[in-house]
């Protein structure tokens, strides 16, 4: 008679080595995962999704006065990278502002924002925009909106550092493209500080003028180690 299945247990004795398929693996937490390394490990699952961690974002597909992110920024991560692609419902400047953590994030537009972002347009002339005390950081200027171009007429992206402490300046640089109701593509690159010690948990994203009448934006903490 043929042998359905055989009781390993009464079979043997001790456990199962590992390398035989065996479960002689020392117990982990909960999202661990195996990781191998010339011996069998336990690793954290963290290690397991990347350098780069979603920790939240926010959209819309309609006119709205900003897309606010909120409760993003923690003291689990130092760094992050934030990016945008957005359209305006009129001709107004990009603007980006933090928001301080805490159940009920006020926005902060104090005059604490200096930055200096560089730039070319596609008819080889030279852009900039600064400002030393500036209550917003302005992200491209003379935007087209969405009447004028398919979507978007704003993208880019920001590292942002240190964005959760209370005692640290808050630094951003990145890289971003516009096109202006000019007709011009407007390429730019740099960065700036938000001077005041104040914890912030997420960022405000708006126009000058007129609403947010698309947009896209991804927050992503980047592994301290």
């Amino acid at each position: 008679m043929a042998l359905s299945k055989i009781d390993i247990s009464k079979m043997t004795t001790g456990t199962t080595p590992v390398t035989q398929g065996g479960t002689g693996i020392t117990s982990g937490t909960t999202d661990q995962f195996l990781k191998f390394t010339g011996t069998t490990t336990i690793a954290s699952a963290v290690d397991n999704a990347g350098g780069l961690i979603y920790v939240g974002g926010g959209s819309t597909t309609s006119n709205v006065a900003a897309v606010t992110i909120d409760n993003v920024f923690s003291a689990t991560y130092d760094n992050y990278l934030l990016v945008v692609d957005m359209t305006s419902d009129g001709n107004g400047d990009a603007l980006l502002h933090f928001r301080s953590a805490g159940g009920s994030p006020a926005t902060q537009t104090a005059s604490n924002y200096s930055y200096c972002m560089i730039g070319m347009d596609s008819a080889g002339g030279s852009e900039t925009i600064y400002s030393t005390n500036d209550s917003q950081f302005q992200m491209g200027h003379g935007l087209y909106d969405k009447d004028d171009i398919d979507f978007p007429s704003w993208s880019g992206f920001f590292y942002i550092n240190s964005p959760f402490s209370s005692s640290h300046t808050k630094t951003f640089n990145g890289t971003y493209i516009n096109e202006a109701s000019s007709g011009e593509h407007r390429s730019f690159s740099g960065g700036g500080l938000f001077q005041n010690q104040t914890s912030c948990g997420g960022v405000r994203l708006s126009f000058s003028s007129d609403s947010v009448n698309n947009c896209t934006a991804r927050v992503y903490g980047l592994v301290n180690s």
